[in-house]
């Protein structure tokens, strides 16, 4: 019987080493912490509706994004190959801003291996002419 005493009294675990690690990792994730907020351009998406059958579908522009160029489309017109500075003033001969909403549609459409950056130069360009982007997807 005195055996079993003996055993339960001596089972002890030091957990200094464990505080010590603790307070060592929270030292670690505060300073390495960036204290930015994340930051955006705010948009307004389309809601999704289908148009009555029978009306006139408007000339919705359309912009194709691909690796190495923008390709612009407007209603039935042929494909034109635009720079970024160009796709602008296009964008902005379209005065979106006298438009009613469902008329500032820009149609957006891009590749597999279009980089984020042009994608997001594309985005902001129409947002700041005052279009709406609607994305294409299968």
């Amino acid at each position: 019987m005195s055996r079993d005493r003996k055993r339960s009294s001596d089972v002890a675990l030091d957990l200094t080493s464990f505080g010590d690690i603790a307070f060592l990792l929270i030292i670690f994730f505060i300073l390495t912490t960036s204290m930015a907020r994340p930051f955006g351009r705010p948009m307004e998406m389309p809601a999704a509706a289908t148009p009555p059958q029978g009306t006139a579908s408007p000339r919705i522009p359309a912009i194709n994004i691909l690796a190495d160029r923008i390709l612009f489309t407007e209603g039935e017109g042929a494909e034109r190959e635009l720079s970024l500075n160009e796709l602008r003033a296009e964008l902005w001969r379209k005065q979106f801003a006298t438009l009613e909403p469902k008329g500032r549609l820009v149609v957006l459409e891009t590749a597999e291996d279009v980089g984020y950056e042009r994608y997001f130069q594309v985005v902001t360009t129409i947002a700041e002419t005052g279009g709406v982007v609607a994305m294409l997807s299968d």
